[in-house]
């Protein structure tokens, strides 16, 4: 082996590892974002409401054992529906959450989303839609469906309130499982 094939080869290891550390930086960034997220999520006010509300484990469960890179796809994907879910505040007439908070949640969202997209930008295309999208696609199709169904109530509210929690406290366990697979 010449001797500038072989700085070639360290040159591209070096860029690889550097770009991994850079998707790790993000992913170190999301658990201080998703805390405030959740707690502007308890700020807007909403309870529990009772009963249960529709929330995809079997999915979750599958990502768990997802590639690190799906995963990141995974948080991306499910951060992006819960802005379109939650950012219908023409809708929000019949609950007395605060426009600000859910407005300063919304811009939390959008900026975690786009930490996320940063490093899935740095992961090769995949040509087919993976099985979890069009699965995630359906659940939140289904939480639309019940605001419309109950018209958009304030019980209606909760129950999204209370998935998308669930949500996020979920994603935090997907994000800390991708920031270990992605240092070694």
């Amino acid at each position: 082996m010449k001797q500038n094939q072989m700085w070639t080869y360290v040159f591209v290891i070096f860029l690889t590892l550097q770009s991994q550390c850079s998707a790790c930086e993000r992913l170190a960034r999301y658990s201080i974002i998703s805390n405030e997220s959740l707690t502007l999520l308890r700020q807007m006010g909403a309870h529990d409401p009772p009963g249960r509300v529709p929330f995809p484990r079997n999915l979750y469960h599958q990502i768990d054992n997802a590639e690190a890179e799906d995963q990141v796809r995974f948080l991306t994907l499910t951060l992006d529906h819960i802005i379109d879910l939650m950012d219908a505040k023409e809708h929000m007439n019949s609950v007395k959450w605060n426009r600000r908070t859910v407005d300063h949640f919304l811009s939390v969202l959008h900026r975690q989303s786009s930490d996320l997209k940063e490093c899935v930008a740095q992961y090769q295309k995949s040509i087919h839609k993976k099985s979890y999208e069009k699965r995630l696609k359906r659940h939140f199709k289904v939480l639309k469906k019940t605001l419309k169904k109950k018209e958009f109530s304030a019980q209606a509210w909760g129950q999204i309130w209370k998935a998308v929690k669930s949500h996020l406290q979920r994603m935090d366990i997907i994000a800390s499982n991708a920031k270990k697979h992605l240092r070694h």
